[in-house]
């Protein structure tokens, strides 16, 4: 499988050395390079085209892509933009490390990335574009909307229901049975013992509203 990152520096080259320990590890993926408006190349891999310009048509139709521009204040109009790409869902890979333990049970998506040593619970569900990074864990029966980010070392508790575009924090954990809202943002640290609403902004232990990213 040939895969072309949508991104850059950062998450992109993260995601694309995930990729080689994939294919060091006898798994049948390569990145072949990355999609970007702004570069040449990025860490030694060519940039094969544009993102605004809808590059993505150009390449071959046995390329698929997984979507790398995540940012954390930003997710509404990143989601926005993946979907404005219309890229078909078949079209993206989905990227499991080695080293990460998937339960046969749960469900992933298109274009997932599972990093280093992440643990994937019973009858979890992770949806199209989520990824979970070094060390990070989902409880059972917990799930994962579209273009959920999970930062390592996250602790998920079990039935949690993440929505589109939330981001969990390094090291933070979530209490089981609860919501985080749509493109909710759990800081770093975080004991999150209650739902969090949409676009909320929560820290802390326990953790509290600080702000909200649409009022600036």
């Amino acid at each position: 499988m040939k895969v072309v990152i949508i991104g850059g520096r950062g998450n992109g080259t993260v995601i694309a050395s995930t990729i080689e320990d994939c294919k060091k590890n006898g798994q049948d993926i390569e990145c072949v390079g990355f999609l970007n408006d702004f570069e040449n190349e990025i860490n030694g891999y060519p940039v094969l085209g544009g993102i605004v310009n809808m590059d993505w048509k150009k390449l071959p139709e046995d390329y698929f892509f997984i979507f790398a521009m995540s940012n954390v204040k930003q997710a509404h109009k990143r989601y926005k933009m993946l979907k404005n790409l219309e890229i078909p869902d078949e079209r993206f890979a989905t990227v499991i490390h080695p080293s990460s333990v998937v339960s046969r049970k749960a469900k992933i998506g298109f274009g997932v990335v599972l990093m280093p040593m992440v643990l994937v619970s019973p009858n979890v569900e992770i949806g199209n574009h989520s990824q979970m990074y070094a060390q990070s864990f989902i409880g059972h029966d917990s799930k994962m909307e579209e273009m959920v980010f999970v930062a390592n070392n996250a602790s998920i508790g079990g039935r949690v229901l993440i929505k589109n575009g939330a981001h969990i924090g390094s090291n933070s954990t979530l209490l089981e049975r609860l919501e985080i809202g749509e493109f909710g943002i759990v800081g770093l640290a975080s004991v999150v013992l209650k739902t969090v609403n949409s676009y909320d902004i929560v820290v802390g232990s326990p953790a509290r509203v600080i702000g909200n990213i649409l009022n600036k």
